[in-house]
């Protein structure tokens, strides 16, 4: 009769360890990598507060902050394309009735990046075309 609780645990334990991930989902360091293959320069920065529009959990991740020219790059890394459309709905969602600084939101497969550059929105955004350039790179992989 002892042993019945254990197997149970067991199969449990099996069953949720055998959790797929998206083998094809993209990496930070990845990420990371292509945006520097467009020669931007980005530092971590690990100062952003939870407080922040930028730095909150969306769909249950944390991003991994940088800066990009002194802007904030937020980046989110799902483990699917489901997660991440989540996340940009939670951030909508919580900002819907909020007026916020100027940002650009780029989006391929599970990564979910913002990038805050606070100025005219008719203006044009330094670096757009290099993220995007970077964001098709990973697209390709």
């Amino acid at each position: 009769m002892n042993k019945v609780p254990l197997i149970l645990i067991s199969i449990v334990f099996l069953l949720t360890s055998c959790k797929s991930i998206n083998p094809d989902r993209i990496t930070l360091d990845e990420v990371i990598s292509s945006v520097e293959k467009q020669q931007l320069v980005i530092k971590e920065n690990k100062e952003l507060s939870n407080e922040n529009i930028f730095g909150m959990k969306l769909n249950g991740v944390k991003p991994s902050s940088y800066e990009l020219d002194g802007k904030l790059l937020s980046v989110y890394i799902y483990n699917s394309v489901e997660e991440r459309k989540k996340g940009l709905e939670d951030f909508h969602g919580r900002t819907a009735t909020m007026d916020i600084v100027s940002y650009n939101v780029y989006e391929v497969e599970n990564v979910l990046i913002f990038y805050v550059y606070e100025h005219d929105m008719s203006m044009e955004v330094k670096f757009d075309d290099e993220i995007k350039e970077a964001l098709s790179e990973l697209r390709r992989k």
